[in-house]
């Protein structure tokens, strides 16, 4: 059983939630068993991680105005691909 369910929001951001009903309020989404921060964002590494799927984009440490850029993680790629 997943922990959480992956969707993208409305700006096209990687999410995760332990609801399924709140996570498929946003269209399509994806069980995964990967942990997530307190504002829903995937942890790789000790870390959240904001990822942008559609600019191939990801950010710790906040986001794309303010957090640190890191080479995408496959795993975040292969997630947000099942959600296309």
């Amino acid at each position: 059983m997943a922990q959480s369910y992956a969707y993208l929001d409305n700006a096209g951001i990687l999410h995760l939630h332990p609801l399924e009903s709140e996570a498929a309020k946003h269209g399509k989404y994806v069980g995964t068993n990967l942990a997530y921060d307190e504002s829903g964002f995937p942890i790789i590494g000790g870390e959240g991680v904001i990822y942008y799927p559609n600019e191939g984009t990801a950010y710790i440490k906040g986001n794309k105005a303010r957090g640190q850029s890191i080479a995408v993680p496959n795993v975040l790629k292969q997630l947000a691909d099942q959600l296309k």
